[in-house]
């Protein structure tokens, strides 16, 4: 699958989470304004928990938003084998212990996952440790990330 296809199969699983989660929050809203479920008493909560939910639905549903607008204009550019990893590389690695990870570098959307041909590719944004890490790194390269407890160093084996 080419990296165009990926990057389209990223905006698509952004946008299928946003068009699901606006639906939920429209129903959250719904519930919270809806005049059957005022307050009975003032141990009566219902309403109030179901407007905490609904502003926190709302607010996932506007960085779903940006998510998906900034992914659609993320310019996606074919690498050389000394160009420097930016925005819009797709980067294969593999650790000393034989691990072999691929990753995305997005503007946002940090940890969305997608299982393409049995190859796992996860979003990772140059604000993340692993995307601070690999941003700028050319083919070949070595670094060293702490991840978790565990520190490790990847080789960088393939760039799109």
């Amino acid at each position: 699958m080419t990296k165009d296809e990926i990057h389209q199969r990223f905006v698509d699983q952004l946008a299928l989470e946003l068009e699901t989660i606006t639906t939920a929050a429209q129903a959250s809203f719904d519930t919270a304004t809806d005049e059957e479920h005022h307050a009975e008493g003032k141990y009566d909560t219902f309403s109030l928990e179901a407007s905490y939910l609904a502003r926190g639905q709302a607010k996932r549903v506007e960085e779903l938003r940006t998510a998906v607008e900034r992914m659609q204009q993320l310019p996606l550019r074919a690498f050389t084998d000394g160009d420097p990893i930016v925005l819009g590389a797709l980067v294969r690695m593999r650790a000393e212990n034989g691990e072999t990870r691929t990753v995305f570098l997005g503007p946002s959307a940090g940890g969305e996952e997608l299982e393409i041909e049995g190859e796992s590719i996860v979003i990772v944004t140059s604000r993340s440790p692993l995307g601070s890490s690999i941003l700028g790194k050319t083919l070949g390269e070595s670094f060293g990330i702490k991840l978790g407890p565990i520190a490790q160093t990847f080789t960088i084996t393939s760039v799109e």
